[in-house]
């Protein structure tokens, strides 16, 4: 039969309850009961309409129309779908085609949880008079002191930026309000969001000078925590925190001789050089940008420019306005 079943049922329950107008009967009459199976069809179902509304005669109920046609036009789908049921497609798999879904799920799921868990890194400076200066994934600056080491991950996943630090170091942190900065030490956290300033940790206690933006300190033995602003410090001991305006004392980017990079880019070496010495050095070409070096510098601006030309053979042009220019 070339009829939709849905709109086939529903006309022949119309037909049978008399809810069709004469022309729709005719033309129903015309499409339909030419077909022998058709024919035979509405015979059943006129037994079963006739013995749906014998019963509802027999309990006294006064029958309705629109209900006996919902009922029936339910009935015959039942019975419609009975006798026509839907093939069920048989899904054919390859072992090959199974293989490789299966590698890729295990490729994908291992890729995952290495970028949710990325690898730690750390970083230790053990040299005298040396500073390491760190570029951390989110673009913050790290200037690690002697006799320190800086735990870090390969990148920052979830809610904070943490690392961990034991020993002294100087931090220029990028802003970044949705995910806020972290440092543990032995005897406290830190917590910012994008400032510049001091921390140095010892057995005893935590010291902390801010010379940029604000900074929260909190002990991990009773949480006790002070907020700390630019131009004063804080004493962290195991059980108090004391504060203090106008802090005295030098930090690790003030007192530094020699700038260490340790496989850093190009880009992130003039970078740090720039914000230390307020700077205007310039490179061009992404490929001269991303190149990765080690080297050491003296604390003097133009000693950097002349190694980093002299070393990788480049052409510095200065512009009146006092900008440098590094290209190959």
């Amino acid at each position: 039969m070339n009829h939709t079943p849905k709109t086939y049922l529903t006309q022949t329950a119309k037909y049978l309850s008399n809810e069709m107008l004469l022309p729709d009967r005719i033309w129903f009459r015309l499409k339909y009961l030419p077909n022998p199976k058709v024919r035979a069809e509405l015979n059943l179902f006129k037994e079963c309409y006739k013995d749906m509304n014998s019963n509802d005669q027999k309990k006294n109920i006064v029958f309705d129309t629109g209900k006996a046609w919902l009922k029936f036009q339910e009935k015959i789908k039942v019975k419609h779908a009975a006798e026509n049921p839907e093939p069920i497609p048989k899904l054919k798999f390859s072992p090959m085609a199974v293989a490789a879904s299966l590698i890729t799920l295990l490729a994908l799921s291992v890729s995952a949880w290495f970028y949710f868990n990325p690898s730690t890194i750390t970083l230790a400076n053990l040299a005298q008079n040396n500073t390491i200066i760190r570029t951390l994934p989110d673009g913050s600056q790290v200037f690690i002191g002697q006799n320190t080491i800086l735990e870090y991950p390969k990148r920052f996943v979830g809610k904070t930026r943490s690392v961990k630090l034991n020993g002294e170091a100087y931090f220029h942190v990028i802003t970044d309000n949705s995910k806020p900065f972290t440092i543990k030490t032995a005897h406290a956290n830190i917590r910012v969001v994008g400032t510049s300033f001091n921390l140095k940790t010892t057995e005893r206690e935590v010291q902390l000078k801010v010379t940029e933006g604000k900074v929260r300190i909190t002990l991990t033995s009773n949480r006790k925590s002070a907020l700390v602003i630019a131009g004063e410090s804080a004493i962290a001991s195991e059980n108090d925190i004391v504060t203090n305006v106008l802090p005295t004392g030098e930090t690790v980017k003030s007192t530094m001789k020699y700038l260490m990079f340790q496989d850093e880019t190009i880009d992130d070496i003039v970078r740090v050089i720039n914000s230390t010495y307020s700077s205007n050095i310039k490179v061009l070409g992404d490929d001269l940008k991303n190149m990765r070096i080690s080297v050491t510098f003296e604390n003097d601006i133009s000693s950097i420019v002349s190694i980093l030309s002299a070393s990788f053979n480049l052409k510095v042009t200065r512009s009146p306005d006092g900008s440098i220019t590094l290209s190959r």
